[in-house]
């Protein structure tokens, strides 16, 4: 081996130093570009999606009093079934739409995100995410915040994104903002498949993502999709895919049409509503008179002449709405879709009614100002519980989230 001598040595020390320039170089380019990136995503991103909005149909009511008058209504277009007789509910046909139980996704359903709060031109704020989550969640409008969502095949037309790689979530939430600044008559929900927690979820900015789901609710009590709505729905999701460089297979629209047709005919034949009336036997009652006695009979208020009485669970079980002008009679409304069957709410709003009665000096009456009857209390209940038979039968569970998005 050759002896060292100062040329070599030099050498050595002019590479050490050379390597030692390049790591501090790389070091020094490391902390800047992450330095400019996080100034870039936590800089403030506005809402990429906007409020959709939604158009109301209006739809019948069925009251108690419509038990002696309802074989004289007239029938034209769209009419909720009532309670005209007690034979009246086994002349209804039975449903077209198959009656299989509903089940929930493969995959756990989104997890539930607050919605947000601020407009628009509001600062972006973050919520507190827990240590095990490494990601910040966007705010996203309410367009597409449906936390309790899942998909359900009965109620929504749904098309998978597969992309070709994994995609920031900056860039999926831009891309989805061709659905959320679209206005739909009927709900529409994009979430994204979250591997490592194994989960549809919202987009957030600091997540990648390789599958995606957007999906329009077919039909509710208001509305149905039609050949339009579908057209422009698919349309707005396939140019989602092409910002994301991502396949999605178009669906069959005639199939989808006639599954909202028979979803609409089958929320219709359940969209039924049964009313009491609390009329004052003297004067009109205060204002004060009427807080104090909805209170006493465990009514929550929801605006100034109006309450709502919940189960244990919080859920609404029936409303109560007072006259606003004559202030001499009440209103108690029970949607029987929207109730659990366990909470026998048609019996609670009963008692409901009879406490308020006690309470404010008034009488229990139909629509027609005739007293109510236990006889035909205990009829309506028995018919109540031939319906409910019937929407379990048709897959609809009274109080279940199937039944809470067709009626909401």
């Amino acid at each position: 081996m050759l002896p060292l001598n100062d040329l070599h040595l030099a050498l050595f020390a002019l590479g050490a130093l050379l390597l030692l320039a390049v790591y501090v170089n790389g070091k020094w380019q490391e902390r800047r570009l992450l330095r400019r990136l996080r100034d870039r995503l936590h800089g403030g991103l506005g809402d990429a999606l906007l409020q959709a909005g939604s158009s109301i149909r209006e739809r019948d009511e069925v009251r108690i009093g419509d038990v002696r008058n309802a074989a004289a209504r007239p029938q034209a277009g769209r009419v909720d079934p009532g309670f005209a007789e007690e034979h009246a509910l086994a002349d209804v046909g039975p449903s077209t739409v198959p009656a299989a139980p509903y089940t929930e996704p493969a995959r756990e359903e989104l997890s539930a995100v607050a919605p947000a709060a601020a407009s628009a031109a509001a600062p972006l704020e973050y919520e507190t995410i827990p240590p095990d989550v490494t990601s910040e969640r966007l705010r996203a409008p309410s367009a597409l915040l449906r936390p309790d969502w899942a998909e359900d095949p009965l109620l929504d037309c749904t098309l998978e994104l597969r992309c070709a790689r994994a995609l920031d979530g900056v860039s999926v939430i831009d891309a989805a903002a061709t659905l959320g600044n679209s206005e739909w008559q009927l709900p529409v929900h994009f979430v994204v498949w979250d591997g490592r927690h194994q989960q549809w979820v919202l987009p957030d900015r600091f997540g990648y993502y390789t599958d995606a789901l957007a999906s329009i609710q077919l039909a509710n009590r208001h509305a149905k999709v039609d050949e339009a709505e579908l057209l422009r729905f698919v349309q707005s999701v396939q140019q989602v895919a092409a910002a994301l460089d991502a396949d999605v297979d178009a669906p069959d629209p005639a199939r989808l049409l006639l599954q909202a047709q028979e979803l609409d005919r089958l929320c219709a034949r359940f969209d039924i509503k049964i009313g009491l009336t609390v009329e004052s036997t003297g004067g009109a009652w205060t204002g004060p008179q009427l807080r104090s006695a909805a209170q006493q009979a465990h009514f929550v208020a929801t605006d100034a002449q109006r309450w709502v009485h919940c189960d244990a669970q919080g859920e609404p079980l029936y409303t109560l709405q007072a006259d606003p002008v004559l202030m001499n009679r009440l209103t108690l409304e029970f949607d029987i879709a929207l109730a659990p069957v366990a909470a026998r709410a048609f019996r609670a709003m009963v008692d409901s009614a009879t406490s308020l009665a006690a309470s404010l000096g008034g009488r229990v009456v139909d629509d027609n100002g005739d007293p109510i009857e236990a006889s035909s209390m205990d009829a309506i209940e028995a018919q109540l519980v031939r319906m409910y038979a019937e929407m379990n039968a048709a897959g609809i569970e009274p109080g279940s989230t199937r039944a809470r998005r067709l009626y909401a």
